[in-house]
């Protein structure tokens, strides 16, 4: 008798435990669930009606863009290490043609020649710098790999390259990090991409190169061909 009494107390006690279980769980399921109504009654985008957005194109299928989608562009050069090049030329907007294109000048690199790389090329006149005519500063692309050729200030340090672009972005003044307190710094006021309202042809492609026993940024290495399949991003300013 005693069994069966001691039987029912734990019985009794087994239910209480498992319909306890079941409120806390119906509890914390019914929280939850205004929650998530709270959280969606407050997010505006909720009742956005998204639409179908893609870049315009000419009658050639040209992409037309803007800063919207340059300046990411640029922000990322250093780290998948592609090259930016900036032209300029005429473009007809009923044909899509696009000519006189030549090269346009962003600004002037400050690197002294002397500490040039013997296999760095000028993208305005395609000779290196032992070449009569290597006098050029003028600096029209974006390269990681070209600039350490140069010995540009900021190439190693991921800050120092987002410094430099947001003053060429903003129009404003790079200070050299080597010459911080000095009042040294490189001036890019009035420079083509300080101009938010211009507009580009953007033309994608690649391009093979084979090396030998250089590394591209002045380094010495193992004897042999190496070829390099580099991501090239052209924009053509337009009238």
């Amino acid at each position: 008798m005693e069994n069966a009494v001691e039987g029912l107390k734990l019985a009794f006690a087994v239910l209480l435990l498992t319909m306890a279980l079941s409120l806390t769980i119906a509890f914390f399921s019914k929280a939850r669930a205004t929650a998530d109504l709270v959280l969606q009654s407050s997010d505006k985008t909720v009742y956005y009606d998204y639409t179908r957005y893609s870049l315009p194109q000419d009658m050639s299928g040209n992409r037309i863009v803007g800063y919207e989608t340059i300046i990411p562009t640029l922000y990322k050069y250093d780290k998948e290490r592609y090259k930016v090049i900036f032209k300029q030329g005429s473009y007809n907007a009923d044909t899509g043609e696009i000519t006189d294109v030549k090269n346009l000048e962003i600004y002037k690199t400050s690197s002294t020649r002397a500490n040039w790389n013997k296999n760095y090329v000028n993208d305005f006149d395609g000779k290196t710098m032992f070449n009569s005519s290597s006098n050029e500063l003028r600096i029209c692309s974006f390269d990681i790999v070209e600039e350490a050729q140069r010995n540009e200030p900021w190439v190693g340090s991921s800050e120092q390259v987002k410094l430099h672009l947001d003053a060429i972005f903003s129009g404003g003044t790079y200070t050299l990090p080597q010459l911080l307190g000095t009042g040294n710094s490189i001036d890019y006021r009035g420079n083509p991409l300080s101009n938010r309202s211009k507009k580009f042809i953007e033309q994608i492609g690649e391009i093979k190169t084979t090396s030998s026993a250089d590394d591209g940024d002045g380094t010495e290495s193992i004897v042999g061909n190496k070829t390099t399949t580099k991501r090239i991003i052209t924009y053509i300013l337009i009238n």
